[in-house]
């Protein structure tokens, strides 16, 4: 199940899984959890033919894509994020496109502006006013400085991968020569799903002697993206190309929010047993998460990160994923973090050599073999040669520290059994 999920910008026109043995099996996130769109979809505007099933790319020779400025606002949903699909969040998006017409005639185009995510499935025979309906749930709009156009909302059957089955279409006219400023803002869910935390998940099975539980291999997902690639379907290449990702406010909101959100009233009105679901389910609430930006060539700026090009050949696709994993960020979570190790068989020897791996996910290379092997093949793991531990935070040494603690205080009950 690929975990890709964006809406597209103008163009002409694994993650596997691995619930099994994982104990999200049960809670209020699994509702959540089980959405995964099938593949990315956020792609430059496009000249396209046709309609209906019959819509299709194609490439203009008339008419140039001069400029593209992106900006993406990652964000908390518009409702509580317990595990519902309201809750989930968003991203806003806002597009600025410079157009210019290069003959010396009026030339009419119909332009694509694809989305794929699950969102926006279901079958091609959808009326028109539920067409309608999903323009104004996107807060779909595409203007420029003489007209706001009137979006239409398609799917057709893809046939085949590399096809879009959903696009917001709409006609533009360009006059001789005309240089036209083409303003798109819509939003759109975060992609979501549980994935694999490994860089190859072929190669992720527990080392020989070391039972790692399995959810510490397994993380949930949060992604959002744009594909640039469709933009290459316009005259000639793009003069500048600027790609915004304001991230700084959602990182801060998910290191408070943890992997759901608690209202003062959660789960009111529910048993003592399904109260005690989600708590179990998801034993460190507040887990360590990492991130993955591609592609390469970003920089930071204010609020976020940011790719500047020129001469630019749309190809690779933005990228920004956040992996929120099981490992304990506070030092109150370690207990509940050791007593799921416990429960799922892992012994006082296997902790200890999962200690080492938490130290890992801070920067230290492992000395343990089963250790060493089992981290250097995690999507997190960057050593650092420069690894102190004096610099560790105050939070990190308190998780360490209670981690040994239990670790000693099981030796001891070890040998008083004895």
């Amino acid at each position: 199940m690929k975990h890709k999920q964006s809406m597209g910008a103008l163009c002409l026109c694994k993650q596997s899984n691995r619930m099994n043995g994982y104990p999200l099996g049960l809670g209020l996130v699994m509702a959540l959890l089980c959405f995964a769109p099938a593949r990315p979809a956020l792609a430059d505007a496009g000249v396209f033919t046709g309609n209906g099933q019959n819509l299709r790319q194609i490439s203009s020779e008339e008419v140039r894509l001069v400029s593209i400025d992106v900006n993406i606002v990652l964000e908390r949903g518009p409702f509580l994020f317990d595990g519902g699909v309201r809750g989930m969040d968003q991203a806003e998006y806002s597009c600025t496109f410079v157009f210019q017409n290069l003959s010396s005639k009026t030339v009419a185009i119909q332009v694509g502006f694809p989305v794929d995510s699950q969102f926006a499935r279901g079958g091609a025979e959808d009326s028109r006013e539920n067409a309608k309906a999903w323009v104004l749930s996107y807060g779909f709009i595409a203007r420029d400085e003489r007209a706001t156009y009137n979006v239409e909302f398609v799917r057709r059957k893809k046939k085949s991968p590399q096809e879009f089955a959903s696009l917001f279409v709409w006609q533009m006219k360009f006059l001789p020569k005309e240089n036209k400023t083409l303003n798109v803002q819509y939003h759109i869910p975060i992609s979501m799903g549980l994935v694999s935390l490994a860089k190859n998940e072929q190669l992720s099975e527990s080392t020989p002697g070391f039972h790692t539980p399995e959810f510490l291999d397994t993380g949930m997902l949060e992604m959002a993206g744009y594909i640039t690639s469709t933009g290459s379907s316009w005259s000639g290449s793009v003069e500048t190309a600027t790609f915004t990702v304001i991230t700084e406010p959602f990182e801060s909101y998910l290191e408070r929010r943890g992997v759901i959100e608690e209202s003062k009233r959660k789960l009111r009105g529910f048993s003592g047993e399904e109260e005690s679901r989600p708590r179990t389910a998801l034993p460190v609430r507040h887990p360590w998460w990492f991130r993955k930006i591609k592609p390469e060539g970003w920089r930071k700026v204010e609020g976020g990160v940011q790719w500047q090009y020129k001469d630019f050949k749309p190809k690779d696709p933005i990228d920004v994923r956040y992996y929120i994993t099981q490992f304990p960020r506070l030092p109150e979570e370690v207990d509940a973090f050791v007593d799921a190790l416990l429960s799922s068989g892992t012994s006082r020897k296997e902790l200890e050599e999962i200690n080492e791996i938490l130290l890992s996910t801070y920067g230290k290379e492992p000395e343990g073999k089963p250790a060493k092997e089992f981290a250097s093949g995690q999507l997190w793991y960057v050593p650092r040669k420069d690894f102190s531990m004096a610099d560790l935070t105050p939070d990190q040494a308190a998780v360490l520290g209670k981690l040994n603690a239990r670790i000693e205080r099981l030796k001891s009950d070890s040998g008083s059994a004895h």
